[in-house]
């Protein structure tokens, strides 16, 4: 049976646009709006539970398409269907989708950034980054090179922003990440052992000279401001990316993939030789 066509003041409409404007409401209600196919494809994956979802009649004009509406049918997902028009209103993507769903996430609590028992942990803290894509990026980043964690500050972009959801293909439903105070993040993790090493355009040691195999909480600040004073005075160990003459800086997203995946390399080393 084919769902119900709804309009533009239905209620499921109208949480959807509020959701996607209101962080509040996003973290009081403990979800997040997932825009695709394959962020669709990954919650039904990871088992998270999808309120409910509005496709246009795009969808149905693929196999991929019809295969994931049969599969949101079979996982009883409220699916209804709007035009092109309405369902495109409700994103801000260049190429908009055909499915908008509404996806809970349960937000892990701190200790899981330090990843499994015995696992070495590498914990990304993001101060006051404004990008949701940038942000979006370095989940997906930290996710990719193994990292066991994130944290996202409250002075930047939050981790349910509908472009930061999109940015991350998914990581954001299976990465451990929190929104916390950078400053207690590095109380708390230094005080588990990590070492707080800073990311800087200038200064610092080369970043392949760094000792990656350790526990580290990797600092990285926000697009132009950099790492906050009051964060600063919490390092252990600074970082630099040596570029070509000529070449200021790389944005964050980019740093963090570079340090990150240094990071992974320095430790397959270690287990290989190990």
């Amino acid at each position: 049976m084919a769902p119900a066509m709804i309009s533009r003041s239905h209620p499921l409409v109208l949480r959807l646009r509020a959701l996607r404007r209101d962080r509040a409401r996003r973290e009081g209600e403990g979800v997040v709006v997932a825009e695709g196919i394959h962020l669709a494809e990954e919650a039904l994956r990871r088992g998270a539970l999808i309120e409910a979802a509005i496709v246009s009649p795009r969808l149905a004009a693929t196999a991929e398409g019809r295969g994931l509406a049969a599969r949101l049918r079979a996982a009883a997902v409220e699916l209804l269907e709007g035009s092109d028009a309405l369902v495109d209103s409700l994103q801000d993507a260049r190429a908009a989708q055909p499915v908008v769903a509404i996806v809970r996430r349960d937000a892990p609590d701190f200790e899981d950034l330090l990843g499994a028992r015995g696992a070495v942990p590498l914990v990304v803290i993001a101060c006051g980054v404004q990008d949701p894509g940038n942000l979006g990026a370095i989940l997906r980043a930290a996710e990719a090179a193994g990292a066991t964690g994130l944290t996202a500050s409250a002075g930047g972009v939050d981790l349910t922003h509908p472009r930061t959801v999109r940015a991350s293909m998914g990581a954001i439903l299976r990465f451990p990440a929190v929104e916390v105070d950078p400053v207690e993040a590095l109380d708390r993790l230094r005080g588990r052992g990590l070492v707080a090493v800073g990311a800087l355009p200038r200064g610092g040691e080369d970043y392949d000279a760094c000792d990656w195999t350790r526990p580290i909480a990797l600092v990285l600040g926000g697009e132009g401001g950099g790492i906050p004073e009051d964060a600063a005075k919490h390092l252990d160990a600074r970082v630099r990316i040596p570029m070509a003459a000529g070449v200021e800086s790389l944005s964050v997203a980019a740093a963090a993939a570079v340090l990150l995946f240094e990071a992974a390399r320095a430790r397959r080393r270690l287990s290989r030789d190990g």
